[in-house]
């Protein structure tokens, strides 16, 4: 005799307070121009969103601001590595994962000059590489104008 048995699939994600995850392809909602997802393997998915980071004037520093989604409740550390880039100082803080679904995270930057330059971020996760192919890296556009 074969029996039936039925599945419920129950959607986690839509009720956590944070939003959505940022998965594979899509970023969570957010107002910031990038987001970051580590999953429970500690590995990094940097996904960029619908938001530009603005122009920024020479001479002062400024904060980007982006979430960070921890779907895996990892703990230790979260770190940002970035080619120096002639003419921009990066302030690229270690970030400590409490284990927390979601918290906030900041990279800063400072131009000596205007120009437009093409900046590459890369995360990590607990010292190890990143997710699958790229996708623990970002380009990010940015210019900057005088102040």
């Amino acid at each position: 005799m074969t029996e039936l048995i039925q599945l419920t699939h129950v959607d986690h994600a839509a009720q956590l307070p944070h939003g959505e995850p940022a998965g594979c392809c899509a970023p969570v909602q957010t107002t910031a121009p990038f987001s970051v997802t580590i999953n429970p393997e500690a590995r990094v998915n940097v996904a960029r969103t619908a938001n530009r980071v603005a122009a920024l004037t020479t001479g002062d520093w400024h904060t980007i601001d982006f979430p960070i989604v921890n779907t895996g409740y990892v703990t230790g550390q979260l770190v940002i590595e970035g080619d120096p880039v002639p003419g921009v100082e990066l302030d690229l803080p270690a970030h400590h994962l409490t284990g927390e679904p979601r918290q906030e995270g900041q990279v800063r930057v400072r131009f000596d000059v205007p120009t437009v330059v093409d900046v590459t971020l890369n995360f990590r996760a607990l010292g190890s590489l990143g997710g699958l192919a790229l996708h623990s890296s970002l380009h990010l556009i940015l210019r900057s104008v005088p102040a």
